[in-house]
């Protein structure tokens, strides 16, 4: 049945905001998009929804997550440093019941359908997690991720990985996801196993991610191999510190120097960055997922937001897992991003926001051509935000609504279509 639903406010995304608009929508696709008169004259014999007093916006595209952590969260003490976290986060792993994984990402799912969340960039340790996901008719990728610092063990680690890919194609032909590979960061992969995954994914069109440039530690590991991953992670493990010589450089400059850039992966978090790091992405065309909850709580920083628009990186929002950030809706990353940016003076306009909330995800996880905007052919993922919050002036004035959605003021919901 095509349904048409009004709002006082339609954010299309990708064109201006339309007052008293409407959505045109049939067999979960999105028909038409346009003021309220002009469709309803269009489709005479609609049904006809009226959404009352609200914005109707596309749902959101969280691009970086961790959803097999979802029950992590209070686990590992927030006060902790980026190299002790990430110990206490591996040790609390290894003592989890893996059975637990699925209900894990069963919860991670609920919560982020709850927060209007049409697609998802998914990082996954545990292979036979990622059943409720496939099932819940998310869009997004899943990514394998990939741990190894033995150079000697490179060839087999991407075995294993690519074993990965085609085992879960088999498992879940039907899906509206599809299956990447992750290794992990500079600092816990061997450059071989960075250059044979980079080079296997770009030439299959397997989509990539890693995180990359998140906290001060990493730089210093990368530079001469001392610092907290030595001292707080690598050590107390027992892990050996020489298996590579140290690259001396920045870890963008490092995935550029092994040819990773050229792949396009998605980078999780990017916070450490120069004018040159900052010149490889954008020369690249290399997406950064932006994570401002998780970079805070882990003590990594703040991203250079206004460096990254004036060199033209592209940029989504993710909220990273549980076991770091607070909560999994994009809206409420919006908000922290908005205070954030704006209180170190590089105020991010509510239209940006809004943008990397949604197309800029979708570009990210190469879904543009099917979520991310309000458009005639995509499908029809929305949220209602109610504007019973504002007052009678601020419901008149499209940007007086998007600036109280990212000051945090007002809620994004769900909407069934």
């Amino acid at each position: 049945m095509l349904t048409l639903y009004h709002a006082r406010f339609v954010f299309p995304v990708a064109t201006a905001p339309i007052r008293d608009g409407a959505v045109a929508i049939e067999d979960e696709r999105i028909l038409a998009v346009g003021a309220d008169a002009t469709l309803a004259q269009r489709y005479p014999s609609a049904r006809r929804i009226d959404t009352g007093e609200s914005a109707l916006l596309p749902a959101a595209v969280n691009a970086h997550t961790h959803l097999v952590l979802t029950r992590m969260a209070g686990v590992v003490p927030e006060e902790l440093p980026f190299a002790a976290w990430i110990r206490a986060l591996t040790q609390a792993r290894r003592a989890a019941d893996p059975a637990d994984d699925v209900r894990a990402v069963a919860e991670g799912v609920a919560r982020l359908r709850a927060a209007g969340t049409a697609a998802v960039g998914d990082i996954t340790t545990n292979p036979a997690s990622i059943g409720p996901l496939v099932e819940s008719g998310l869009r997004g990728i899943v990514y394998y991720e990939l741990l190894n610092r033995d150079p000697a063990q490179a060839l087999e680690t991407l075995r294993r990985g690519q074993e990965q890919i085609a085992r879960w194609r088999e498992m879940y032909p039907g899906a509206r996801l599809r299956f990447g590979l992750s290794p992990h960061a500079p600092y816990t992969v061997s450059a071989p196993l960075l250059r044979l995954v980079s080079e296997w994914c770009a030439g299959e069109g397997v989509p990539l991610c890693i995180h990359a440039a998140e906290s001060p530690a990493e730089t210093r590991w990368l530079r001469d191999h001392t610092g907290p991953l030595a001292d707080d992670l690598y050590r107390p493990l027992g892990l050996p510190l020489d298996l590579e010589p140290a690259p001396g450089c920045s870890p963008i400059a490092y995935l550029e120097r092994l040819g990773v850039l050229r792949g396009r992966p998605l980078l999780a978090h990017g916070v450490h960055v120069d004018g040159d790091d900052l010149a490889y992405l954008a020369h690249a065309g290399t997406p950064v997922a932006h994570c401002p909850r998780s970079n805070a709580r882990l003590h990594c920083g703040r991203m250079p937001y206004a460096a990254y628009r004036q060199a033209g990186v592209p940029l989504a929002l993710g909220t990273d897992s549980l076991a770091s950030s607070p909560t999994l809706s994009l809206w409420d990353e919006v908000a922290d991003a908005h205070a954030r940016h704006t209180a170190a003076g590089e105020a991010p306009s509510p239209a940006e926001l809004l943008r990397l909330a949604t197309l800029g995800g979708a570009e990210a996880l190469g879904l543009a051509d099917e979520v991310g905007t309000i458009a005639p052919g995509k499908w029809a993922e929305l949220v209602r935000v109610g504007l019973g919050g504002l007052d009678a002036r601020e419901r008149e004035s499209a940007e007086a609504v998007l600036a109280a959605l990212c000051a945090g003021r007002l809620a994004a919901q769900r909407m069934r279509t």
